[in-house]
């Protein structure tokens, strides 16, 4: 081969090249991109979520964890005109209407086929069902019957004399399951009623005092530190916290949700998520990756086998509103500080 036909051959290549490496950055330019933001707490479940999601859908979807819930809402809020991301997940119900409020969010009005009527829990069609589970007093059976004492049955049963420095629950100021206790708390009680029992309920609280969250709460029941918890009733399941029990009198029902911002740069995108997120395969990921409830009954089930269920159902109550940020403040200045 001759010089001049090598270097024909060699400029030919090169072209080609130049070629291919433009058609990829135009289509790394061009790709379908959704940014996905939640809670810390529900990273594992976001990371399944996305990456489902782009493979099913051809997209590069991307999930990005953001504090708890109450600092992602209300990040969510401060970048209401121009988004970093396109949907949330993990939002609380007992803090929702924030979101919709200061007009957070695009509210396609979508159902999704499979999703019962009663697991929609905004009217306006703005948050979308995703998971749920039970919030209720666990104990450690081992160390109440150590104690003689029998189980409590109901949160007036926490201040009875012999509970006195055996109980606990997270710090809501900076936890979104110490939230939801007291979402729990005023919805079961009213707000004046509510208060004066979390005041009342202080005096009771065990040495190690409020927790930092779930594993600082599975922990002190595991050592005996804390003998009664107001916290999830997965507890009551997790090999992590041998010989608990849950009181199955009552519980609140914890829900979160999924929604698209209404400024999304890919909104027609998040709204598909949406839908991806309800259908089954979007469920089935909710158990195994959250060790939470999924709202389809036809979705898969075995982290929560064996969940206990309450007899009776406490749900947010509405006319509450979205008081979680004055309620962390009222309760750092009159509880913790009192």
């Amino acid at each position: 081969m001759s010089i001049r036909t090598l270097l024909a051959v060699v400029f030919a290549v090169a072209a080609v090249l130049v070629a291919v490496l433009a058609l990829q950055a135009y289509q790394q330019t061009t790709e379908k991109r959704l940014v996905i933001v939640g809670p810390h707490g529900i990273s594992d479940l976001g990371k399944a979520l996305a990456q489902e999601f782009s493979k099913k859908y051809g997209v590069n979807a991307t999930f990005v964890p953001l504090g708890g819930a109450v600092e992602m809402v209300n990040e969510l809020v401060r970048n209401r005109d121009n988004p970093p991301w396109d949907v949330a997940i993990g939002i609380p119900e007992f803090y929702y209407t924030v979101l919709i409020d200061r007009d957070v969010l695009y509210c396609p009005g979508i159902k999704v086929d499979g999703v019962p009527a009663d697991e929609y829990w905004d009217p306006r069609g703005c948050v979308y069902p995703l998971d749920k589970s039970y919030i209720g007093m666990v104990y450690n059976e081992t160390a109440l019957a150590r104690l003689g004492l029998k189980p409590p049955q109901t949160l007036d049963d926490l201040l009875k004399p012999e509970y006195k420095g055996l109980v606990a629950y997270p710090n809501p100021v900076t936890s979104g399951t110490g939230l939801a206790v007291i979402s729990w708390v005023m919805s079961v009680k009213g707000e004046e009623e509510g208060w004066r029992y979390l005041k009342q309920l202080a005096g009771q609280i065990a040495k190690v005092g409020y927790l930092s969250g779930f594993t600082a709460t599975r922990n002190a029941l595991k050592r005996g530190d804390v003998v009664v918890a107001l916290s999830w009733f997965s507890h009551a399941i997790d090999p992590g916290t041998p010989h608990m029990r849950a009181a199955t009198s009552s519980a609140f029902l914890y829900r979160e949700g999924v929604a698209v911002l209404r400024n999304s740069k890919n909104r027609d995108l998040a709204v598909e998520f949406v839908k991806f997120a309800l259908s089954k395969e979007g469920q089935d990921l909710v158990d195994p990756y959250n060790y939470m409830l999924p709202v389809r009954p036809d979705a898969k089930v075995e982290n929560n086998m064996g969940l206990p269920q309450p007899r009776s159902v406490v749900v947010y109550n509405p006319a509450l509103g979205s008081k979680a940020d004055e309620w962390r403040l009222r309760w750092q200045r009159e509880v913790a500080g009192g």
